[in-house]
């Protein structure tokens, strides 16, 4: 698959109906939600040797990306880091248990992939939620789902 294929494979396989991305600056937390994500919020990424190493997307702002979502997007300011990612070590659990809970409802980790559901589902709107450096999916994953959504 091209980066490209990537990408339109994952945006045509998600259950997601709209994203909730979160990402730093300094010390405070910034917060934006989409109903599509723009193509160049996808970085090509290789999985580790010890997973596999195949290629994967990725959710890598650079500082001029931050910039074009705070000021051309809408991100807003929720919080300092230490108010917002409280908890967990992992940052993307952080931010997916502190939306989660904002939402009035109870966090539990889950493994279920991108295409069965979203991360948060609200007023029947199901939401992916990333946060900077996260991973939306590596080439196996993508390729699982066009195949399951081909049987479904």
């Amino acid at each position: 698959m091209t980066h490209t294929e990537r990408i339109n494979n994952y945006k045509a396989t998600s259950a997601a109906h709209a994203y909730i991305i979160g990402f730093i600056v300094k010390t405070l937390v910034y917060c934006l939600t989409l109903t599509e994500l723009p193509d160049w919020m996808f970085k090509d990424d290789r999985e580790g040797s010890t997973r596999g190493g195949a290629l994967k997307l990725r959710f890598n702002p650079t500082k001029n990306d931050k910039y074009v979502m705070i000021h051309t997007m809408g991100a807003e300011v929720v919080g300092t880091v230490d108010e917002v990612l409280t908890g967990r070590k992992n940052k993307g659990e952080a931010w997916e248990k502190y939306l989660t809970e904002k939402a009035g409802q109870t966090w539990k980790k889950d493994s279920v992939p991108y295409y069965l559901d979203g991360d948060l589902t609200v007023d029947g709107v199901k939401y992916q939620i990333k946060f900077e450096s996260a991973s939306f999916a590596n080439e196996n994953t993508i390729q699982k789902a066009l195949e399951y959504k081909a049987a479904h």
